[in-house]
């Protein structure tokens, strides 16, 4: 996916800062604050170096009056985003995907196929906790055909998650059974790092996908969506239209999982609470 911005002369006085957080929310959707001006400044410091320039503000002139933008913003989705996340983050969340959603509701798929996306999967570690818990589901009941998709805004954690390789203590959540099956542990200069298993790996698919766009190129009858921890870095007006058009992607009877401080950011008609977190988008 590519941002294509149009670039518009501005004014010296209105290439600064301000300008680049009005840029960020426009084509982004992450808020900036005041009070992370001086993070912000300090991580465009290797953009600052890498370019040769001398300062911020002759970044922003780069990008506002010297056609820079374009090819800058891969780099400054980089800077600007929060890419945290674990395996198995928010158990509870993969406990009732495994108890209720496949334990209770689901034996084969829907249409003969069960589709999870993780809509913010960062270095893909949620992704392949979903993975983990289908696959499990897979052994039990053998006509359970599943595929997992992983999106993000940031190459550089896409294409970490693409490679599925991870320290010992970022794979540490990930419960002793499912580790021994699903993930192999380095050896010789890899020790010490852990990589998803192939069998899993061919299983999830990732993406670039910038949810403050209008389109998504995703399918339109999942099952199960993680929207989680990334609607807090967006303003109310823009949390609502990314949890409108996620929803538009999920199969009626489907479930929508969003982070615990989250939770009262969901407000849609269709959509009801069955869990902490959690809402069952009604057929």
């Amino acid at each position: 996916m590519t941002l294509t911005m149009t670039q518009t002369p501005l004014g010296e006085a209105n290439f600064g800062f301000d300008a680049f957080v009005r840029m960020v929310h426009d084509t982004i959707g992450v808020c900036i604050p005041q009070t992370k001006r001086h993070m912000i400044e300090t991580r465009l410091g290797n953009r600052v170096r890498a370019l040769g320039l001398k300062n911020t503000q002759d970044y922003f002139r780069h990008l506002f009056t010297e056609g820079g933008l374009d090819s800058e913003m891969p780099h400054i989705a980089e800077t600007v985003t929060t890419n945290k996340t674990d395996f198995f983050r928010e158990v509870d969340h993969f406990y009732y995907l495994r108890d209720v959603v496949l334990g209770n509701e689901v034996r084969h798929g829907r249409n003969g196929l069960f589709k999870v996306w993780s809509a913010a999967a960062s270095n893909g570690a949620e992704a392949f906790s979903m993975a983990m818990i289908l696959a499990e589901h897979a052994l039990s009941f053998p006509g359970f055909n599943w595929a997992a998709l992983g999106t993000d805004i940031s190459n550089r954690v896409l294409e970490h998650a693409r490679r599925a390789i991870y320290s010992h203590n970022v794979i540490e959540p990930v419960p002793a059974a499912l580790r021994n099956r699903y993930l192999y542990e380095g050896q010789n200069e890899w020790q010490g790092k852990w990589r998803i298993s192939p069998g899993l790996r061919n299983r999830v698919q990732f993406k670039k996908l910038n949810l403050i766009e209008e389109d998504y190129n995703v399918d339109t009858d999942i099952d199960i969506i993680f929207l989680r921890n990334v609607l807090i870095y967006f303003d109310p007006d823009d949390q609502l239209t990314v949890l409108r058009r996620v929803g538009r992607h999920l199969a009626p009877g489907g479930h929508l999982f969003v982070g615990n401080s989250e939770s009262m950011i969901v407000r849609m008609p269709n959509f009801r609470q069955v869990a902490p977190a959690i809402y069952r988008k009604e057929p």
